[in-house]
């Protein structure tokens, strides 16, 4: 078990290691055109987040189980929807995306504003609203800074999904890995109550918080996500990082220790 267990740190170091290589790699390789910066930023930012919750989700195998890991994978999901969306009308998209942003970061700043003048404070002298204020005006004047309540890009995910080509991934992965995230009945009632073992109370069910051993299966689906996300960049902007696949790396590493642990042939796509 020890041997096992010092393997997969292995497999996860380097794993981490190489998909922050693979990002760096495509970043330099991406020409900088300065007349739209907002494109390079916002799909910039949305791999790197990416990246972030690959490396969160694989240097933490703790939360590879059904209640926590499928959070992170549903905004991985969330995250290749909303690049595939952008990436089909890249600058105004990029730019629809950073102004709604924005505007939501200025709302965020008028409650704290009001929130302060109740409890009879002046806000003008508050830290945080003065580096909100300082990081909000560095990208766009704060008065011309719209406030949008509704969704960023004024579609449905549905629809972007469908509009991006990956109507798959909402139906089969963002859905499914909604219902942890929002708690909803369908995923609670499963992996937070069990019956009740009084038989005169008719099989009513109890609240319980099991534990869960690690499952590898999360970490593999969160892989290949970044993989996708990797993929749809460099089609998109026809670069070649020159680098080796981690994902495809990482699956080999996985099989062939989920192999030697059962002493059989092991399956990283298997159920």
């Amino acid at each position: 078990m020890n041997n096992t267990w010092e393997n997969l740190e292995k497999i996860i170091d380097d794993y981490i290691v190489g998909i922050r290589s693979e990002l760096n790699a495509r970043w330099r390789q991406w020409r900088l055109d300065l007349t739209k910066p907002e494109l390079h930023e916002v799909v910039g930012a949305l791999i790197a987040r990416q990246v972030s919750l690959a490396t969160q989700l694989a240097g933490s195998p703790g939360i590879w189980n059904a209640h926590i890991a499928p959070i992170l994978l549903r905004s991985m999901t969330d995250v290749y929807i909303t690049l595939a969306w952008i990436l089909k009308d890249p600058i105004e998209r990029s730019r629809k995306f950073i102004l709604y942003g924005l505007g939501q970061h200025k709302l965020m700043l008028e409650h704290r504003r009001e929130a302060l003048t109740t409890e009879g404070k002046d806000p003008t002298q508050d830290p945080m609203i003065k580096a909100s204020e300082a990081w909000l005006n560095a990208q766009r004047f704060e008065f011309l800074t719209e406030v949008n309540v509704g969704s960023w890009s004024e579609t449905r995910v549905r629809e972007m999904a469908e509009q991006a080509d990956c109507l798959d991934l909402y139906r089969y992965a963002y859905i499914p890995f909604s219902a942890a995230t929002h708690s909803m009945w369908h995923h609670i009632s499963r992996l937070n109550l069990e019956v009740c073992e009084n038989p005169l109370h008719r099989y009513h069910k109890v609240p319980i918080d099991p534990d869960f051993s690690p499952d590898p299966d999360y970490l593999y689906r969160g892989a290949k996500y970044v993989e996708k996300s990797f993929t749809l960049f460099d089609q998109t902007f026809a670069l070649k990082s020159g680098m080796p696949s981690s994902f495809e790396k990482l699956a080999d590493e996985l099989e062939r220790l989920g192999a030697s642990a059962s002493g059989g042939e092991g399956d990283p796509d298997g159920p």
